[in-house]
């Protein structure tokens, strides 16, 4: 972790005082990771290694566990912003997930974080939460697609705890008995910068979930910069919230009993970030275009400017606004002032009258937009969300959705998109530009329940794409090369329709890890034959790290290109893939997951393979040339004895040498098992 390739030199020059830190680390990983976290911040010099072992921290006596001694030191190397920081995270539950963005927000809200260059705030909060994942004192969790979810481990929690002592708190009214008068049922976290005895001196506040009410006495809390009420069942919000002039965040995440924001809410000149996802809101109120500090808005809720047209997903509740919704609630048009916006989600947008009004909400100016959702609402009539069809809605609606998002064209910044429930024939057309300008700095792109699109736009041109998920297409029954890039070129490669493919980049996918298709009920080929041809030296997804297909019943084999390319893939897993009846020849794979897949007969050829799971494939006769397996994982709920291709007949020599852990489950490992001698 310290030292970089070329920094081997170094490395020898300081083992003597390199093997007295470890040894000071008494044999504990947790150790060993924190304090190399401080390791990689110093200068490669002997003095400097030499400050870090000699470290009074090492020997601390005022601690609660005696292990926390290197975690103590890595807190002392912090900078002074990240110091307050690193204590706030004691307020997270105990293994909670912590998500950068609450952390980000927490930091800003609590004053915590100050920009030296005129920088936004919050890439300044990103820095920080970045500086303490690579000091190892957050932990990513390894089940999201990148670093901004974490975990922290308990020792650290404790020692974050300690070191906060009484100037972070966190707990419910009953706990304060000995502590100042504070509004009842509040969870919150003061400093003692601020007088503890004033109600309005509250920094950050949280209602617990029971609270269904708030008093009109919210709005002397005129030092509040956060306020979290998200989960709770609060109804109604008073209009004294707009007294709170230094609220910088407002978080009413799925509150589902609340149906209206207060007017009161387009006062808040500062407010940084309004998260609403999950609330059954009717619409915004006019005027939310003045908040021109706003950096979020999640859960904007789209109106049409002549109300809803369109029926699609409306509750007999909903139906009743109709025709009144242009006089109560902003329209996509107040977003085209905020132009300081990062992030956005837009719900219900078959509302959005036309093309104009999405065109007035001017996405493509933001300079500084890196990530946005754009969502309709999937039929409520539809007994499979996953599979909207064509007869759910009317031709009109159709042709009108395809045209706002259309002119729904996101900025060149874009980081992270993703599209839910867009029910237009086709993808927009900045989605299928003839080049690899259009969103050049795009990571990530999940394409959700697009349920009448029958081709997927060429996204193997997008440069930078590292997580692509595709959920929901049920209208897609072919995948070839026209999802690598655009039809219409010039070499003598040709897709399905006989038209020539553009060939003309080097590399397809060039930096996309993780793949995944999910709920494809009509996917019955997946075909890239176009490089067999005269394209051998073209590279395809040679960074794809992860496969995943799941729910695409029809689907019968992989593309043979994936042995020629796909040389990085380390797991695979196939789920209710019930026409594929044979896996083979990936030579870098080291897990393969297998599960529900009731025609699949042979696996084979995965030279290095690790770790196989397999669940439920009862048709599976064939496991070969997979000599490295390590582990074998079976999870049956039928079968009452090992699979024959586990345990083969007659065998002189073991079919799995390297296998040296078995993990059985349900009816397979009870205690009467007849393979229990051969096991």
């Amino acid at each position: 972790m310290v030292f970089k390739e070329c920094e081997k030199g170094d490395m020898h020059v300081l083992s003597d005082v390199g093997m007295r830190i470890i040894e000071k680390c008494d044999g504990l990983p947790l150790s060993l990771r924190t304090v190399g976290g401080v390791l990689r911040t110093k200068d490669k010099r002997h003095s400097e290694w030499e400050k870090v072992l000699s470290s009074p921290a090492w020997s601390f006596s005022k601690l609660p566990n005696e292990k926390m001694g290197p975690l103590y030191l890595s807190y002392l190397d912090l900078p002074p912003p990240l110091k307050q920081c690193f204590t706030s995270l004691s307020l997270f539950p105990k293994d909670s997930l912590i998500f950068g963005i609450t952390f980000a927000n927490s930091c800003i809200a609590d004053g915590f974080v100050t920009s030296e260059d005129d920088a936004p705030l919050e890439d300044w909060a990103e820095g920080y939460w970045k500086e303490l994942v690579q000091r190892n004192l957050l932990q990513p969790d390894s089940k999201w697609y990148d670093q901004f979810v974490c975990r922290m481990h308990d020792l650290l929690r404790s020692l974050a705890q300690h070191i906060a002592g009484d100037e972070c708190f966190i707990g419910m009214h009953e706990h304060l008995k000995t502590r100042s008068n504070i509004l009842e049922d509040l969870v919150i976290l003061s400093y003692p910068t601020y007088s503890r005895s004033s109600r309005r001196s509250l920094q950050t506040a949280k209602k617990i979930s029971s609270i269904a009410n708030l008093s009109t006495s919210l709005g002397d809390l005129v030092h509040l910069r956060r306020l979290d009420l998200s989960h709770t069942k609060i109804r109604e919000i008073p209009e004294s919230i707009g007294n709170l002039r230094n609220l910088l965040f407002l978080i009413l995440e799925d509150c589902e009993y609340l149906h209206n924001l207060p007017n009161g809410v387009v006062w808040l000149i500062n407010l940084r970030v309004l998260d609403i996802r999950g609330a059954p809101l009717d619409g915004l109120p006019v005027g939310i275009g003045r908040l021109k500090q706003l950096r979020s808005i999640r859960g904007f809720v789209a109106n049409g400017c002549e109300g809803c047209r369109s029926g699609v997903g409306e509750t007999d509740r909903e139906q009743e606004h109709k025709g009144h919704q242009d006089e109560r609630f902003c329209t996509l048009k107040e977003l085209k002032s905020l132009v300081q916006l990062r992030n956005i989600s837009m719900v219900k947008l078959e509302r959005v009258s036309d093309r104009a009004e999405a065109k007035a909400a001017a996405l493509q100016a933001k300079p500084h937009l890196f990530r946005l959702l754009l969502s309709c609402t999937l039929p409520s009539s539809s007994s499979d969300v996953q599979q909207p069809r064509a007869n759910y809605y009317e031709e009109e609606d159709i042709k009108r959705i395809g045209e706002v998002f259309e002119e729904l064209c996101p900025p060149p910044c874009l980081e992270l998109l993703e599209i839910n429930g867009y029910f237009g024939h086709e993808f927009p057309s900045w989605m299928i530009t003839p080049s690899s300008s259009w969103l050049p700095n795009l990571l990530r792109l999940d394409l959700m329940n697009c349920g009448l699109c029958q081709q997927l736009p060429p996204l193997g041109m997008l440069p930078q794409l590292e997580y692509l998920w595709i959920k929901g297409a049920s209208a897609v029954t072919s995948i070839g090369p026209e999802f690598i890039l655009l039809a219409g070129g010039s070499t003598s490669a040709r897709g399905q329709n006989g038209r020539k493919i553009d060939s003309c980049f080097s590399s397809y996918f060039p930096k996309l890890e993780k793949l995944g298709f999910e709920n494809m009920p009509n996917w019955e080929e997946w075909w890239w034959r176009w490089e067999e041809e005269d394209n051998q030296a073209t590279s395809l997804l040679p960074s794809l790290k992860i496969l995943i297909i799941n729910g695409c019943p029809e689907l019968r084999s992989l593309p043979e290109s994936l042995l020629y390319h796909v040389t990085a893939l380390k797991t695979l897993q196939i789920t209710r893939a019930h026409s594929m009846r044979n896996i083979q020849n990936l030579p870098s794979l080291t897990e393969l997951i297998l599960v529900h897949n009731s025609s699949l007969e042979r696996v084979s050829n995965f030279p290095v393979l690790k770790h196989l799971h397999v669940e439920d494939c009862e048709e599976l006769k064939v496991v070969e040339a997979v000599n490295a397996v390590e582990h074998i994982q079976l999870d049956d709920r039928e079968a009452e004895s090992l699979p024959e291709w586990l345990v083969g007949a007659g065998e002189e020599q073991p079919r799995f040498p390297s296998l040296h852990k078995l993990t059985l489950s349900n009816k397979i490992y009870r205690q009467g098992l007849p393979d229990w001698p051969l096991i």
